[in-house]
């Protein structure tokens, strides 16, 4: 019995002696490490959390949790102190602005300085002088020589009178008159009374300076008349001259009536038909075509600078001085006439040059372009209330550079952020309570 009692104090000995080993070991203990995401892993050493990866942290010996670290710090704020950036604030600033609007033209001649040259007799062209469409003419140039029996018939008359009723000064001035009508020059029937030959070609000069256009004629609505004519006024030379114009009619009437045709030696003309018109270039225009955004902002009046791309440097300050409004296939455009001074070498019908408008706004809200943002059916921009960023609909004008006109939906007194883009992203979704 005494046997048994000393084990079993031996036994209980050792327990107590172990138990109080277990105890000064954990006291002296080991560091244990547990990830902060998942608290069931524990190691006895540093390392990675199996599971996520995480470094692992020491953990509290007396279970007094996770230690707090510089890194984990910041997960433990409240979410309305974290500031996850700086955005910048402005308000909109009510000014004038000066604009510009680039604008796409071409030099054109001034209608009003198009003369038409007709003819002022029929007959046949002999000799043709100008021969294409632009040459330039002077006041008093040769243009084309023409057998004409009335012109021949007109000259006669007037010699008989200067030789045979010399006295009678009404009738010679009266024949004279006749000649200046069919389009003789002073000089032609001077040479005439002097020489006392009439001349079976009549050169017709040109009128007026400038460029010649449309060196075309309208084909008339019946030859005959220009050849039986003829026959009927003159004697028996005149009958030989209209015998060839009958053989030549039915060539020359196979032509549609009221269509243009190039002038041409040997091509019969009648009285009053066109002949050519001649383009006086010492006024030209600069038309410009008006953007349908920029029509309500230009007047007349305003300045614009003219550059001209086949001259490098060349620039040209002048005003608007006409608009005129368009509408074709429902779109509203306007285009702007700037006139040219005559002694611009650089400018030339035809000539495509480029212009600059500059016009001043009305007084109205400015906001850098970046504040407003197009979600495709409205235009917002951000204010700031409370603290947050509430999106409004706002109604934009003109953009100048890197500014834009608000009309609607700002005043001064409002904060909005200064780049709206950077309160978007890809997935959000703006809800724009006005």
């Amino acid at each position: 019995m005494r046997r048994y009692l000393n084990i079993l104090f031996l036994v209980v000995g050792f327990a107590v002696a172990a138990c109080s080993v277990e105890e000064k070991t954990h006291a002296e203990g080991e560091t244990e490490y547990t990830c902060p995401m998942h608290p069931q892993v524990v190691k006895s050493e540093p390392g990675s959390c199996p599971i996520c990866g995480m470094d692992l942290v020491p953990k509290a010996v007396q279970g007094e949790g996770v230690e707090l670290t510089e890194d984990l710090a910041f997960l433990l704020k409240p979410t309305n102190t974290t500031v996850v950036s700086n955005i910048a604030m402005i308000k909109p600033v009510q000014k004038t602005v000066e604009a510009t609007v680039q604008l796409d033209g071409i030099i054109t001649y001034d209608p009003r300085r198009v003369y038409s040259v007709p003819a002022r007799v029929s007959g046949r062209i002999e000799k043709l002088f100008i021969k294409y469409n632009f040459q330039q003419i002077r006041k008093g140039q040769k243009l084309m020589e023409v057998y004409s029996p009335d012109l021949i018939t007109a000259q006669k008359e007037l010699l008989y009178l200067v030789q045979s009723a010399p006295e009678d000064k009404q009738l010679i001035v009266a024949a004279r008159q006749k000649l200046q009508y069919l389009g003789a020059t002073t000089d032609q029937i001077n040479r005439l009374i002097r020489t006392g030959e009439e001349s079976y070609t009549f050169a017709l000069y040109s009128p007026y300076d400038g460029y010649v256009v449309d060196l075309n004629a309208s084909a008339p609505a019946a030859r005959a008349s220009a050849a039986t004519a003829p026959a009927a006024s003159a004697g028996g030379g005149m009958d030989a001259m209209g015998g060839s114009n009958a053989a030549t009619t039915p060539a020359a009437s196979s032509t549609p009536a009221g269509q243009a045709i190039q002038l041409r030696e040997g091509m019969y003309v009648t009285t009053g038909q066109p002949l050519l018109r001649v383009v006086n270039v010492a006024q030209l225009w600069a038309e410009f075509t008006i953007p349908p955004g920029k029509m309500q902002s230009l007047a007349k009046g305003s300045p614009v600078v003219i550059s001209f791309p086949q001259v490098p440097g060349e620039k040209l300050k002048a005003n608007i001085d006409f608009l005129q409004p368009f509408f074709d296939e429902g779109e509203n455009f306007a285009k702007a006439r700037v006139y040219l001074p005559g002694n611009m070498k650089a400018a030339m019908v035809g000539q495509l040059v480029s212009g600059q408008a500059t016009y001043s706004t009305d007084t109205a809200l400015w906001v850098p372009s970046v504040a407003v943002l197009d979600i495709g059916t409205k235009t917002v921009a951000f204010i700031k209330r409370n603290g947050v960023f509430e999106p409004v609909a706002v109604t934009t004008g003109t953009d100048v550079g890197s500014k834009i006109q608000i009309t609607v939906g700002l005043t001064q007194a409002d904060t909005i952020a200064a780049n709206a883009q950077f309160l978007v992203d890809s997935e959000s979704f703006i809800k724009v309570r006005n």
